[in-house]
């Protein structure tokens, strides 16, 4: 089996080696995408254990499912939509379990500046759930996982510059829904 440069393989080349048995190109496909797959699941779950836990999911069930992906070249797609599923299954199951009162402990300072950080984030968390799915995934793909616009694309199957013009939009739509914690 081929093991030289895999990062360097188009997306529907990992799926037929990994079909194959190829256990480098499956290690391949998870080095590729796990940042991203990261970012979507912690943009759905707020709970980095949570989201890691979902990644691994992930790739089980493309594993499992892989010989069922229509479209190679649309790996990248279908792992999202994957991910997806499996962070919105965690979070229903946890709100089956978490108890009424838990709650996060804010950390001590200045009661007044946490108080007005604590509520912009709520701000912003609300504001960010109130996104259509996609323009969450590509929010946390850029600022939670730090991908480049190339590697958002290659995700979401889409170009590196309509990545740019859809970030575009949806930080001028949060600044619009924050402007009152603007300083």
């Amino acid at each position: 089996m081929r093991k030289a440069n895999l990062e360097y393989d188009s997306d529907a080349s990992l799926v037929r080696r990994w079909l194959s048995g190829d256990g480098n190109a499956a290690a391949a496909v998870v080095e590729r995408y796990s940042d991203a797959l990261g970012a979507i699941a912690y943009g759905v779950v707020r709970n980095r254990v949570l989201a890691e836990d979902a990644v691994q999911e992930t790739f089980t069930r493309a594993a499992r499912t892989l010989g069922q992906l229509n479209n190679p070249a649309r790996l990248g797609p279908w792992l999202a939509g994957i991910v997806r599923h499996v962070a919105v299954d965690t979070v229903r199951r946890r709100t089956r379990e978490t108890p009424i009162g838990e709650h996060d402990i804010a950390s001590a300072g200045n009661p007044g500046h946490e108080a007005m950080r604590n509520e912009a984030a709520g701000a912003l968390r609300d504001a960010m759930a109130a996104l259509p799915e996609d323009q969450r995934d590509i929010i946390a793909m850029k600022y939670v996982a730090g991908l480049s616009y190339a590697a958002i694309a290659r995700v979401l199957g889409m170009t590196p510059d309509a990545v740019g013009q859809k970030l575009w939009r949806v930080r001028q739509k949060l600044q619009n829904e924050l402007l009152e914690f603007r300083p």
